[in-house]
């Protein structure tokens, strides 16, 4: 039967470096999120049971994802029996069972599941669901069996649409949507070799692509903006769009002449006051250009500055709403 539900944001740790993320180091990556529409659950043990889900995930090797995008584990629980001593205060004593579906959100595919006979006691639901959550060990055999068939099926799934997954990415490209572009080429896990290697490397060229656009489109309208004052105000705010230019664009030996364009035209006083601009801008600039110093170190921040991108654009896209057929 078809389960409709809404993914719950997580507060996860978000990683200032890019490459710390575990969602983003080219791991499969599961989104964790309880079934709980029936109100089975109270919300701590909810809570409980989507920590639980995220150590079996990253107990056997894959990432915990913050964001419902794409791939998933969803529990549903279920109380099979349920008895209440008349002690004081009362104690419950459940039997519950708590299936596990990981599936493909984009798709709509499960991929593998499996289900869990627990026991609770407690002298509240919220205790009892506790004590039997507690007792779910991210290392059992039938959970590891779970992930590794859903894992298989996820590789078998990239390798057979590989290309697919790189053309739409070209077709978005082409259409100036870089960041879907790139976000959805990032998105390509390392389950697959090929396949990984093959979206990183157009990813990177789809970000030189992207960088050039801007940057054109930023010296267009610092010039605009000097060409409308030519003075010391149309100066600074020429800068603005100046110093957005990456420095690995194609404009930006032309944004570093018409630089000195501008300087020629002020005053001395003028030119000072935009010289010590440039120059802050070109201090910072040093730094990151000598973070760079090899093929390596540019590559890799180059994939870094790729997966900023996927993560902005992601943030501003709304939260994938979960249908599985289970």
């Amino acid at each position: 039967m078809k389960r409709l539900f809404n993914c719950i944001a997580l507060s996860l740790f978000v990683a200032v470096n890019i490459f710390a993320q575990q969602q983003n180091d080219g791991r499969v990556a599961f989104f964790s999120v309880v079934n709980n529409q029936s109100g089975t659950m109270p919300q701590a043990a909810v809570s409980a049971l989507e920590s639980k889900m995220q150590q079996m995930a990253t107990t056997d090797g894959y990432g915990s994802a913050e964001r419902c995008d794409r791939f998933v584990i969803v529990a549903k629980p279920l109380v099979v029996t349920k008895d209440v001593a008349p002690t004081t205060p009362p104690r419950i004593n459940q039997t519950v069972e708590i299936t596990f579906v990981v599936g493909d959100v984009v798709e709509n595919k499960t991929y593998a599941s499996c289900s869990l006979t627990l026991t609770g006691i407690g002298i509240n639901e919220t205790k009892a669901w506790s004590t039997a959550i507690a007792k779910i060990k991210p290392a059992n055999a039938e959970i590891k069996r779970m992930l590794t068939d859903a894992y298989d099926k996820i590789g078998t799934y990239y390798y057979a649409n590989c290309n697919t997954i790189v053309a739409k990415a070209e077709t978005d490209a082409g259409l100036g949507n870089f960041d879907e572009a790139i976000a959805s080429l990032i998105d390509v896990p390392n389950i697959c070799t090929d396949c990984f290697a093959k979206a990183q490397q157009k990813a990177a060229e789809i970000y030189q692509r992207k960088i050039d656009s801007e940057g054109a489109s930023l010296l267009s309208k610092a010039k605009s903006e000097w060409s409308a004052s030519p003075d010391s105000i149309g100066a600074q705010k020429a800068l603005v769009y100046l110093s957005q230019i990456d420095p690995n664009s194609a404009s930006f030996a032309a944004k570093e002449t018409f630089e000195l364009q501008i300087s020629t035209k002020l005053t001395a006083d003028e030119r000072c006051k935009w010289e010590e601009n440039r120059r802050r801008y070109n201090e910072e600039l040093k730094l990151r250009q000598k973070a760079q110093q090899n093929s390596h170190q540019r590559k890799m921040a180059t994939i870094a500055a790729c997966r900023s991108v996927a993560e902005k654009w992601a943030e501003n896209q709304p939260q994938t709403k979960v249908y599985l057929n289970w």
